[in-house]
């Protein structure tokens, strides 16, 4: 017994539907499976080095896979990048440590210049005590002597931070000094540099003062020749009796022997006074002035600047004088003193100096000593 069955016709529409999906996809599938496949063959093949040598030895080969190289490749890369990673850390390295090393040395060497420079400071304190022990000594006759004798009772002692430093230098360790230390240090030497520079521009402000100050002070005598009269009481000379005080020294020689000034200073007078006769008077500075009186003639005009030594006058019997000589006084601020402590002194004479003077010679006795 045969029989037929029909199928439905949607179903049959249906999987006509499926039929022709499949069929549409199968190409790309296929791609799919070919791209995969060649990639995996390209992975796959192999590459054969063969090795020949130009000598006995039998030639050889080794066999590998691309997948192999690719790896191979990788690695050599990544080695690279590593060892190039670590030789410029290294580098780094190496220069600050190198930098470290020339820091040190050149910390080493400023902190040995600072104690050469202290050591420095140290002698040229010692030569300016020295100077101002020789400056401020009353009695300048010391000083020619060499009659300088020191002190024992002195007293001192480093910084702490002084200490540190000589242990450091002890220790050949001179580039561990610290900042602080090296402000310190740098302070006292400052500190220390500003005070001598002081002292030398007080010393050299003293020095200028007694150099004006000896050429202003009166200094030997004003003439040559033969002593008649001394400063203080005296009888009269022109009327033989009563006493008078003479302000000055007299000088007695030929008529136009030379009259010199004994110091440096300003003509302040040049004229007929009185008594006097022809008279100078010479201003020298320092409360200094000098008279010089009887001058036969004048050789200076006021307002004149002159040289200790040089000719002021020529000696003669002019106003109140029985003959040919030169009076001669000493004014020191507004009074009249003894001329003979300044004619017959070694060295300017300063006030409250004790300077060993020649004593006072009898009339008569031949005076005058070489004006410089």
């Amino acid at each position: 017994m045969n029989f037929l069955i029909r199928s439905n016709p949607v179903n049959r529409l249906k999987k006509g539907r499926e039929l022709l999906g499949a069929l549409a996809r199968l190409p790309s599938a296929l791609k799919r499976t070919s791209v995969s496949g060649k990639i995996r063959k390209i992975f796959e093949h192999k590459f054969t080095i063969l090795v020949v040598p130009h000598n006995a030895l039998s030639r050889f080969h080794f066999q590998f896979s691309f997948s192999f190289f690719i790896f191979f490749i990788g690695f050599s890369v990544g080695l690279f990048a590593w060892a190039a990673w670590a030789v410029t850390s290294n580098i780094d390295y190496w220069s600050l440590r190198a930098n470290h090393e020339v820091l040190k040395l050149k910390v080493q060497y400023f902190a040995a210049e600072l104690r050469k420079n202290r050591e420095m400071l140290d002698d040229v304190r010692g030569a300016d005590i020295q100077i101002r022990k020789l400056l401020k000594i009353n009695n300048r006759q010391k000083i020619l002597d060499g009659d300088l004798m020191e002190k024992s009772d002195g007293q001192g002692g480093p910084e702490p931070f002084e200490s540190a430093l000589l242990e450091k230098a002890l220790n050949h360790a001179l580039w561990t000094i610290t900042e602080s230390e090296i402000r310190q240090e740098s302070q006292v030497i400052r500190k220390e540099s500003e005070e001598r520079l002081a002292s030398f521009k007080e010393i050299s402000q003293f020095i200028g003062y007694e150099r004006g100050y000896s050429r202003s002070c009166p200094l030997g005598w004003p003439s040559y020749g033969r002593l008649t009269s001394h400063y203080g009481f005296r009888i009269h000379p022109l009327r033989g009796r009563g006493s008078e005080f003479h302000m000055g020294i007299d000088i007695a020689n030929e008529g136009g022997t030379p009259v010199r000034s004994t110091a440096d200073g300003v003509v302040r007078a040049a004229h007929w006074e009185g008594g006097y006769g022809r008279l100078v008077i010479i201003d020298h500075g320092f409360g200094f002035r000098t008279y010089y009186g009887h001058n036969h003639k004048i050789t200076v005009k006021p307002g004149q600047y002159v040289r200790r030594g040089e000719e002021i006058a020529l000696m003669g019997s002019t106003g109140s004088s029985t003959g040919n000589h030169s009076h001669y006084e000493v004014w020191q601020y507004g009074k009249a003193v003894d001329p003979w402590k300044f004619a017959s002194a070694p060295l300017p004479i300063r006030s409250g100096d004790r300077v060993r003077v020649a004593k006072k010679v009898r009339l008569g006795s031949e005076v005058g000593m070489e004006v410089q």
